[in-house]
């Protein structure tokens, strides 16, 4: 099984170097593949998945110590984010494994630290990428996992306090089939609004699973006052209806649990009563910020299924044009962000 399992990995990392709109499907069926395999024989599926996950630890300890363009491009690349998305799926599918659960807190670091390896705007869609595989396994371990301050730090981009120029009519990009984003498309209105509705949809994800905890109005509280101040500053209209929304959601969700909480006749050194507080009805989905985060993933999956049918491959056309100086001033960007 060992052996097998090798080799499956091998094919996996040699076929997941390069995303495309023609590749992507085919990536995804091999790492479905992979979730089945390693819950076989745990006991091999540990070893495996320690060595591989230890040597992705080992290159971002690379990028951080040696702080060089080239050093951080073995984390910032397509292999290299497929393959934390592979263990982040692996470890979400098993997560009621005593044998692989030791593997989700270094996967989770190594998951935090490559988010904020790079954190300029041109990597947004990778962050975005990372954030989500974090929330998955947030969802499936029941382990609280702070993504918060990296989504709200991405609302604090200078850009999105500037109103956009151009490409307000243009298709929204598929940010899936990215890791960058080029200089040009970032300060345009197709790119600035898929990248808010992102923020949004993923820090509605990471609240609604804590949406029936009893301490949700205190880990709601910095969330609010962040999200209500970009919805004052931001110059777009737009964005700061979208910002107003799930602060609405998010303070009937505050108002719901104190309501509960008010009426508890136990303290907070209960341990069992605290964690049966509101179970039942976080289990049925009754909580407001529950029922919101589903209508944002229904608006996600129109927005997928939008592009699909327009055909929008904005990845090749950038490829087409000025890749050997966008790379120059990529590699100068990441050069001073490390040095950060």
């Amino acid at each position: 099984m060992e052996r097998c399992l090798k080799g499956v990995y091998r094919t996996f990392l040699a076929n997941a170097k390069f995303v495309s709109a023609a590749s992507a499907p085919h990536i995804a069926f091999m790492s479905t593949c992979c979730v089945e395999l390693w819950g076989l024989d745990l006991g091999a599926s540990y070893q495996h998945a320690f060595g591989a996950i230890r040597q992705l630890a080992l290159s971002l300890r690379s990028a951080l110590n040696m702080k060089t363009p080239d050093a951080y491009k073995e984390i910032y690349s397509w292999q290299g984010v497929n393959c934390l998305e592979l263990w982040s799926k692996v470890l979400s599918a098993h997560s009621d494994k005593a044998e692989l659960r030791p593997l989700v807190y270094p996967l989770t670091q190594l998951l935090l630290g490559a988010a904020r390896l790079v954190p300029t705007p041109r990597f947004f869609p990778l962050r975005l990428r990372l954030i989500r595989a974090l929330n998955r396994l947030a969802q499936a371990t029941g382990f609280f996992i702070p993504v918060g301050p990296l989504l709200l730090e991405m609302l604090h981009w200078a850009e999105l306090h500037k109103p956009p120029k151009g490409g307000s009519g243009a298709s929204a990009p598929d940010l899936s089939l990215q890791l960058r984003a080029g200089k040009s498309v970032l300060r345009t209105t197709s790119f600035q609004e898929e990248v808010v509705l992102q923020i949004l949809e993923l820090l509605s994800d990471h609240l609604a699973q804590w949406s029936s905890c009893i301490s949700f109005p205190e880990l709601a509280h910095m969330v609010l006052l962040q999200l209500r101040q970009f919805s004052r500053n931001s110059p777009v209209e737009r964005f700061r209806r979208y910002a107003r929304q799930l602060v609405e959601a998010v303070d009937k969700n505050v108002v719901w649990v104190g309501q509960q909480r008010d009426a508890v006749d136990f303290s907070p050194k209960d341990v069992t009563k605290v964690q049966e507080f509101l179970r039942s009805e976080s289990a049925s989905g009754k909580a407001p910020l529950q029922q919101y985060n589903q209508q944002l993933v229904q608006r996600a999956m129109q927005r997928a299924a939008l592009r699909a049918t327009a055909e929008v491959q904005l990845k090749s056309k950038k490829g087409k044009r000025g890749a050997s100086s966008d790379s120059d001033e990529e590699d100068e960007e990441v050069a001073e962000a490390l040095q950060v």
